[in-house]
């Protein structure tokens, strides 16, 4: 089906294009960055990937316009208040497309993921650099979205009830901008894995699951996202606890590619692999966070105790 779909999109320039912007359209039906609508807004990315890699990079770019056009479209309303908004949209439907290039330009998808990882990182910092509350931003939307719930009678009002709510969002607020980019960067992974899936299939089939298998952070920045990963456990920071969920979604990444080289060796049956995936990305949020740590764990100490070798 993948094959197909892949052809289909690349015998003619017009049809990336069309089927770019209808995903970006359907996209807006699931707001980000409080859900993630991987139905929609990743194959809203992966086209442009499969175009920058199968063709004319210029035209790629066409096609993330084209994805991004109905979103910038909609925020539009919205620049004068929240203008981080346009560079998100921005972000996550060009940033895999510049991915695409570095890959066609390089062919090593680790790089890819090393340079995603190191560049939500740096939008963290950068944010916290240049807001002088980056939690107050976060505050209002949440209390503003609670507000809206009591007025509709989707949320009774109710003291207690209220001050939970207060207590919880200050919390949450503190590192609120490290899920919202770790949300952007599963987002703009997933569309560059997808992308550079569909290319392999009509060029190398089997070339992609080989690539990612050897996914690693390194040293250097394995050496950092570990840090950053077990000091959230220990410092009580809100710059550290947003870089964690950085860290934990390149951890997790990480792990999901141990995952498949053990299965590709023989040592993870096929069911185990599926009942990751069926964890990780069901509806329960329990389910996804207990499988996303034991993966960050796995993606762990497969950086620093795999051999540095080519993986199968």
């Amino acid at each position: 089906m993948h094959h197909a779909i892949a052809v289909w999109l690349t015998a003619r320039p017009w049809r990336a294009a069309i089927a770019a912007g209808f995903c970006g359209v359907l996209s807006l039906l699931i707001p980000l960055p409080f859900a993630l609508p991987l139905p929609f807004l990743v194959p809203a990315g992966a086209i442009p990937v499969l175009v920058a890699l199968r063709s004319d990079p210029r035209q790629a770019l066409l096609v993330a316009a084209t994805a991004a056009a109905p979103a910038l479209w909609m925020v539009l309303p919205f620049a004068h208040t929240m203008p981080g908004v346009i560079v998100a949209v921005l972000a996550l439907m060009f940033a895999p497309v510049g991915l695409a290039l570095v890959l066609r330009r390089t062919g090593s998808l680790n790089l890819c993921f090393q340079l995603a990882v190191a560049g939500a990182a740096a939008a963290v910092v950068l944010i916290h650099v240049l807001l002088p509350d980056p939690a107050a931003f976060w505050v209002e939307v949440i209390n503003r979205a609670v507000q809206s719930a009591k007025d509709t009678g989707l949320l009774q009002r109710n003291a207690e009830l209220d001050a939970a709510i207060a207590a919880a969002v200050t919390v949450w607020a503190r590192t609120m901008w490290g899920a919202a980019i770790a949300t952007a960067l599963v987002t703009v992974l997933s569309a560059l894995f997808l992308g550079c899936w569909w290319q392999t299939l009509l060029e190398a089939p089997g070339q992609f699951g080989a690539e990612y298998r050897r996914l690693r952070l390194g040293r250097v920045l394995g050496l950092v996202v570990t840090a950053l990963f077990v000091g959230a456990f220990m410092v009580d920071s809100a710059l550290i606890g947003s870089l964690a969920w950085i860290a934990l979604v390149a951890l997790t990444v990480q792990g999901l590619a141990a995952a498949h080289r053990s299965k590709a060796s023989g040592r993870l049956k096929r069911g185990w692999l599926a009942a990751i995936y069926v964890f990780l990305i069901g509806p329960l949020p329990l389910s996804t966070a207990i499988t996303a740590l034991a993966l960050a764990a796995w993606g762990l100490a497969d950086n620093w105790l795999r051999p540095r070798v080519p993986a199968v």
